[in-house]
């Protein structure tokens, strides 16, 4: 797999995960998640579940469990993209067990919000829930620009 493939995968899995903690779905979740890094690395099971576990109890008894959600997708983010960057064959069941959980998912927790900002020049290239192919982005693709050739001699 490409680094971005992992990553835009890795944050798909972890913000569903993430999603599904303090809700109804989390018993689902948690199993599924926990199920996928036994699978491959038995040997973190145990570490696995434990931080499933205290990340739904931090977002369960925080004041605020959006703020404590945010807070949590980038963490996840980081495992799972170790973990697919270890097991790159794991991408079909991190999509299933996305996808399985978004299905349960309240209706509210299936809502997700994207903030994205450039600054200084910076170009933002985003997409939730799909693909994006950005050729111009790509040295070796590189188009001309449209129209006739400035002329050089005119000043």
């Amino acid at each position: 797999m490409e680094p971005q493939e992992i990553q835009t995968l890795a944050m798909v899995g972890a913000t569903t995960i993430v999603a599904a903690m303090a809700t109804d779905a989390w018993a689902t979740a948690r199993d599924r998640a926990a199920e996928l890094f036994h699978r491959r690395s038995p040997d973190r099971q145990a570490d696995i579940e434990a931080q499933l576990d205290a990340n739904a109890a931090l977002v369960a008894r925080a004041e605020d469990g959006e703020r404590a959600r945010g807070a949590l997708i980038g963490l996840w983010q980081l495992e799972l993209e170790g973990f697919l960057a270890r097991h790159p064959d794991a991408a079909g069941d991190l999509s299933a067990l996305a996808a399985e959980i978004q299905a349960v998912l309240p209706a509210a927790q299936q809502q997700w919000v994207q903030n994205n900002t450039a600054r200084d020049h910076g170009v933002v290239n985003a997409v939730q829930h799909g693909a994006q192919h950005n050729y111009y982005m790509d040295a070796t693709s590189a188009r001309p620009p449209e129209g006739p050739a400035p002329d050089e001699s005119q000043g």
